[in-house]
């Protein structure tokens, strides 16, 4: 239930929070405009993606993560809870620092890179189905008695 809680966070993320770029704290010039943020000499051009594309695609991530823990029970390990979150982690605002030359700084709070958000999902999703397919489904036991090797090794010597 874990990976359809998130992806129905990050559909919520992409989906109703815009694109936000703001400068925190800068001492050059930075403009923001267009999923570009440009510092100085520096120019960042992050991916734009039509809002639609994010609506099918997060759809589609939520139902396949529906669709592996709860239909068909698989039970997922950690790595894909762990990459999950972090996919989450790609859509919300995060701080760019920017140094430009020696001595400026620009910290820019944006999400514009929420668009590796839904790929990092659904290698999440990837990875747990892998790892449901590839490990053993029961794991061998091994039942030893150990009065009747103490019984041998008493006889044998």
């Amino acid at each position: 239930m874990f990976l359809t809680i998130v992806a129905t966070i990050l559909l919520a993320l992409t989906v109703l929070v815009g694109p936000v770029a703001t400068p925190i704290y800068a001492t050059v010039t930075v403009n923001v405009k267009n999923y570009t943020i440009a510092t100085g000499e520096a120019v960042d051009k992050f991916v734009n993606i039509p809002l639609v594309v994010y609506i099918v695609i997060g759809s589609a991530l939520l139902l396949i993560a529906f669709y592996i823990e709860v239909v068909s029970k698989t039970r997922v390990d950690n790595l894909p809870k762990i990459l999950a979150l972090l996919s989450a982690l790609y859509a919300l605002p995060l701080p760019y620092v920017y140094l430009i030359g020696v001595k400026d700084v620009a910290i820019v709070l944006s999400n514009y890179a929420k668009a590796l958000s839904l790929p990092a999902f659904g290698l999440a999703l990837f990875v747990a189905v892998a790892e449901s397919l590839l490990m053993p489904k029961k794991r061998a036991r091994v039942i030893a008695d150990l009065s009747a090797t103490e019984e041998k090794t008493e006889k044998g010597e």
